[in-house]
């Protein structure tokens, strides 16, 4: 089967980012399907661009994956309407080179949001007779007007919403990333028997860290960092994400704070990453001058592992947002279950993975002083007791939540084997 997996946000392994995309690709392609990944060579996590010649994309190959990042412009540094701009370039150029690419797609995944880039796949789809899947991981623009950043009579936001509906009508298969999509597509007139859920995948493969791999020197300086720590007695808390204002990294920095005016000084934060929020969070570091904080730029996914493999606990945290009654599907939290790692977790969520598979501690979104808490207790415990804690987590991931089972499940959904005939 010919398979495009259209996502313009996609990470890979050389970049930072969402894997989602790249690693579902990988792994059809590993079941003998032919697999072309399109995604922008502009990196939205990183902020960078990948393609330094004048050519309008470039083409990697792994086998029977094919990657092609489309370059695309204006290129942006926030959420504003460079962003917007940027979205619908990328929908026009993916319309335009696909015409060069053979052989004709079987199947067409849509992976959304990028609205524009997702109507561009279902016009794809009927040009090739292609069966058409609508991937939804996040739901834009509700997540914006819910969260209050938007109103919901902006221009911006009426055209979402306009793209969003003419989507819904004209998709057959829904594949849900989070666990409770189905409530708000059933509101919209989608038909329950439509939708399935695949939530994140991981290849415990790569998690398992070969010492030697020249791949890893770029985060040496990172896990020689953590390890002098830890050698100080430190206990090393991590985070590798986003500095985005919806992942609240201000609430750990301010929990740093809390446990500086405690004077406790055997808790190490080390924070990895980019995001329009970076230029604000260092100005706060520097400002409490908070010693036990270093912050680094973003990593690229291949080598997450290697840096989680070097921390003690993994930390996140998630705005107060009713959007979250839908559930979440957090990278993160599956990287640091997937890597043994206790976890504490700051969101109020109705699908709690930390909490249910016993991981971790969940404290109150927004919460630093719980957070700074939430740590010490984890200080206190013997590091015997928080492995036992971390292998919890390590075994739920491995039981349910193996990229190999829920490809073949994907698979059979959008050949037309599965529930969505």
């Amino acid at each position: 089967m010919n398979i495009w997996m259209i996502n313009q946000f996609a990470g890979t392994p050389d970049m930072p980012g969402s894997e989602r995309s790249y690693l579902f690709s990988r792994t059809f392609a590993e079941m003998g399907n032919h697999v072309t990944l399109w995604t922008s060579s502009y990196s939205h996590w990183g902020k960078i661009e990948t393609i330094e010649d004048n050519v309008p994309y470039i083409i990697k190959n792994e086998g029977n994956l094919d990657i092609i990042y489309l370059k695309n412009r204006p290129i942006y540094y926030r959420n504003d309407h460079r962003r917007f701009l940027n979205m619908i370039n990328f929908a026009y150029v993916l319309s335009k080179i696909s015409k060069d690419i053979k052989p004709s797609p079987d199947v067409i995944i849509a992976s959304y949001p990028s609205p524009f880039a997702a109507v561009a796949a279902n016009r794809l789809a009927v040009r090739y007779n292609a069966r058409f899947a609508l991937e939804i991981r996040d739901l834009w623009p509700q997540v914006w007007v819910e969260r209050k950043a938007f109103s919901r009579y902006h221009p911006f936001i009426i055209i979402l919403y306009a793209l969003e509906k003419y989507l819904y009508k004209r998709t057959r298969i829904f594949i849900e990333a989070l666990p409770y999509i189905s409530d708000y597509l059933k509101e919209r007139g989608v038909k329950p028997q439509k939708i399935s859920w695949i939530p994140n995948g991981i290849n415990l493969e790569d998690f398992k860290i070969v010492e030697h791999d020249p791949s890893y020197d770029e985060v040496n300086n990172i896990c020689n960092f953590m390890n002098a720590e830890r050698e100080k007695g430190k206990m090393v808390v991590v985070y590798v994400g986003s500095f985005g204002v919806g992942n609240r990294v201000d609430c750990i920095l301010k929990a740093a704070n809390v446990l500086k005016d405690k004077d406790e000084n055997g808790i190490s934060f080390v924070m990895i990453g980019e995001g329009h929020a970076k230029k604000e969070l260092i100005e706060y570091v520097s400002d409490n001058k908070l010693d036990s904080v270093r912050i680094w730029p973003a990593i690229s996914r291949k080598i997450v592992p290697k840096v989680l493999s070097c921390a003690d606990v993994g930390i996140l945290c998630l705005h107060d947002n009713p959007i979250y009654r839908y559930g979440v599907n957090l990278h993160k939290v599956y990287d640091y279950m997937a890597a043994g790692l206790p976890i504490v977790f700051s969101a109020k969520v109705r699908n709690n993975l930390v909490e249910s598979s016993r991981a971790g501690i969940t404290v109150p979104p927004g919460s630093s002083v719980e957070i700074a808490s939430a740590l010490q207790k984890f200080k206190s415990m013997t590091t015997d007791e928080r492995i036992l804690m971390g292998k919890r987590g390590y075994e739920v991931i491995a039981k349910n939540y193996n990229v190999k089972f829920l490809a073949e499940k994907f698979l059979d959904i959008v050949s037309g084997n599965g529930c969505n005939n």
